[in-house]
């Protein structure tokens, strides 16, 4: 298995791998190059649902969706995302933010899997929250580090988040579901909001990954924000994703 960083200051190609066959070696390389890099792109795989719960597996212990919730009635672990309605979620994510981002206990890392590949459109962005953070304006950080956002459904996190396994600030903000920040008007709010959104999305910082067939891709979600890009229903395109819930992460160890 060889690992090549990416020349955009984070992420990595995975290369000469199986992952239907990981060996010990294995295992910990991947666990260590995903907190080093972020973002880990693997080409050229062939997995059954069952195959990638089993390789996702990991990187710990897996949420599960309810009935209908994820689409694959047998495989509770895979949430379905698609270009049609009758195959799977469409519309989903068309704004910055990590995966679990709602929760009490945010979702650490997700992982995709391209089961069917469109002609063209639908691409993800990835950024990269760590240098998001440290291509702040230094006058600008000690206003936002205190900070407190709100979901929709309640949920608080802090907008500058430590990252639980190598302690380091990153942005954590979903720029979709978020609709509070503590002790701001809503006009102070939106002007912080659209200020991020803006920021994330500042020229150079993103990967752009277009999806090939066999394609899997994984992000720690605390150091890496992503965002879908629209796709008609002309196109095929069939995404499987596998989610690591809060407290059963296998966090590797990092080169920083």
């Amino acid at each position: 298995m060889k690992i090549k960083a990416m020349n955009i200051g984070f992420g990595a190609h995975v290369e000469e791998t199986d992952l239907t066959a990981l060996t010990q070696d294995d295992v910990d390389g991947l666990r260590a190059a995903l907190l080093t890099h972020g973002l880990l792109v693997i080409r050229n795989q062939k997995l059954s649902p069952a195959e990638q719960i089993r390789m996702s597996e990991v990187f710990g212990a897996l949420e599960t969706f309810s009935p209908g919730e994820g689409q694959l009635t047998d495989y509770p672990q895979i949430f379905r995302v698609a270009s049609r309605p009758v195959e799977g979620h469409t519309n989903v994510g068309r704004y910055w933010h990590s995966d679990g981002s709602f929760r009490a206990q945010a979702t650490p890392i997700s992982i995709w899997y391209l089961v069917a590949q469109p002609a063209h459109g639908g691409e993800t962005l990835f950024a990269d929250l760590r240098e998001a953070y440290r291509a702040l304006p230094d006058e600008a950080k000690p206003a936002i580090d205190g900070l407190i956002t709100q979901h929709r459904n309640g949920i608080k996190h802090p907008l500058v988040i430590r990252h639980p396994a190598t302690r380091e600030p990153t942005l954590y903000f979903n720029v979709g579901l978020t609709d509070g920040v503590v002790g701001y008007t809503p006009e102070q709010f939106m002007t912080l909001r659209n200020d991020l959104d803006n920021h994330l999305s500042r020229a150079g910082a993103a990967y752009v990954h277009d999806w090939r067939e066999g394609d899997v891709v994984i992000a720690d979600n605390f150091r890496v924000a992503h965002r879908a890009t629209p796709i008609s229903e002309d196109q095929h395109r069939i995404l499987d994703r596998t989610t690591i819930r809060a407290g059963g992460v296998y966090w590797g160890r990092a080169q920083i």
